[in-house]
């Protein structure tokens, strides 16, 4: 029996069940069915762990059928776990859009298994599982592609026990995820490191340590793998391109909607600039709304957004999909943005003096520290929400001659108080000038939403 033939036989096997409770698994969906538009309204929180349990006890109470087949066929269990973070993948599940791989390899007592794919034109995501005896851990290395792959890539959660089900996930810019590829990773174990001795005394502090060179360590292999994935046309073809070109003004600037991508996992906001606007468009704040009232918020756990290979600007922005919702209207409400004004792409910073002629809103210059590796600077920033922190600056910094240095670290500590601490090295660098450049300099909010229709 193939693995296709294996998932169709476990789904008709959630059709039976005993004569006693004939007719419940038919009410059970029909509630479904029927509350699943409200209820993804409310979506998953994506934002750790404690969400995706909840996110799956939610679907198991809903549903009988689902929690009867989940505690009988546990690859079916641990998808519905893996993908309960997602509203868009979790969607994906309950619609049967999944393709079964089952492809499996035994190297040196490892075993590797790929389970299921869920793909669309532009998103693969690939759940696998590592089991051995005798660890506690296992750990999927970052793959490599043949042929290599133009994509933005998500590794799985490293130090996770054997058996549990991984993710990766590849998100594809200009081009489409193609009809195959091979994949090819190594397997690792983390182990604890001895504390039993007592520790030598360090001498060198925490800022001298932010300043030091970043050695990549090559991972020590247990066993490496080599899969060759085959992705089903009825899948890869999924996805729907919505011409919009609408234009909006947003805090003086002009902006046009082009086009909106609906695809099964995701979707894709498409966004222009005009040439005259004094700020780069870095960030949206926004959500769809079906006729329903049902609404797609921003991807919150992936890519979130990819940008202008040409300009500082974000160009393309993710949503949890509608795809499966059978909405026949769509429409699109701005609630806020993110911008880098033009003359901000680069900010002069005195060193010497520990002055800035300007820093982006809510960020204050609080230290800067010449050490014998560089300076070490420490900016304070107000938290856009509670227990949140967001990047201040780019690992890339210059001289008053242009000459380009890259910080390869950077710390982040908050205390509770409404802000956090960014502390950015800048290693090798003894000059008393530098210019940094700023992830943003501002943001918008929008009390009246501005409202597209999208379909």
């Amino acid at each position: 029996m193939t693995r296709n033939e294996e998932y169709q036989a476990l789904l008709t096997e959630l059709e039976h069940t005993p004569v006693e409770l004939e007719g419940t698994v038919q009410k059970a969906l029909a509630r479904e069915r029927a509350s699943r538009r409200k209820r993804r309204a409310f979506g998953l929180s994506a934002t750790g762990l404690a969400a995706c349990f909840a996110g799956f006890v939610l679907l198991v109470n809903l549903s009988v059928p689902f929690a009867r087949a989940c505690g009988n066929i546990p690859v079916l269990r641990e998808l519905a776990k893996a993908v309960a973070w997602s509203p868009s993948l979790s969607a994906a599940v309950e619609n049967e859009y999944v393709q079964p791989m089952g492809q499996s390899q035994t190297v040196n007592g490892i075993t590797a298994t790929i389970e299921y794919v869920i793909v669309d034109q532009k998103q693969l995501n690939i759940f696998f599982t590592l089991s051995a005896d005798g660890y506690d851990n296992l750990t999927a290395e970052m793959p490599r592609y043949e042929p290599e792959q133009v994509c933005s890539t998500i590794g799985c959660d490293w130090n996770q026990p054997p058996g549990t089900l991984l993710n990766v996930t590849l998100d594809y810019g200009e081009g489409n995820v193609p009809d195959s590829f091979t994949m090819t990773f190594g397997v690792t174990t983390y182990v604890e490191p001895d504390r039993s001795a007592a520790p030598e005394a360090s001498t060198t502090s925490y800022e001298d340590e932010m300043l030091e060179p970043v050695e990549e360590e090559k991972p020590d292999y247990l066993a490496e793998f080599t899969f060759t994935l085959e992705f089903d046309p009825q899948f890869t073809a999924k996805g729907e391109i919505v011409p919009v070109n609408q234009t909006f003004t947003l805090d003086g600037q002009s902006l046009t909607v082009t086009e909106v991508e609906v695809y099964p996992t995701h979707v894709r906001v498409n966004v222009s600039d005009d040439p005259a606007n004094t700020a780069w468009l870095k960030g949206l704040e926004f959500y769809l709304e079906n006729e329903d009232g049902e609404r797609f918020k921003p991807i919150s756990n992936g890519v979130s957004a990819s940008g202008d290979p040409d300009s500082p600007a974000n160009v393309s922005f993710r949503l949890e999909s509608p795809y499966f919702a059978d909405s026949q209207h769509l429409t699109l409400h701005v609630t806020g943005a993110e911008w880098l004004d033009k003359d901000l792409e680069r900010v002069r910073v005195d060193l010497a003096h520990r002055t800035a002629e300007r820093l982006p809103e809510g960020v204050i210059f609080q230290s800067a520290e010449k050490r014998d590796g560089g300076w070490v600077l420490t900016f304070r920033v107000k938290q856009r929400k509670e227990n949140h922190t967001h990047q201040v600056w780019y690992s890339t910094f210059y001289d008053e001659e242009g000459n380009q240095y890259e910080a390869n670290r950077r710390g982040t500590t908050t205390d509770g108080s409404g802000y956090f601490e960014e502390m950015l090295p800048l290693p090798d660098y003894q000059e008393d000038v530098v210019w940094l450049q700023p992830t943003y300099s501002r943001t918008t909010t929008e009390i009246t939403p501005i409202t597209i229709p999208i379909k």
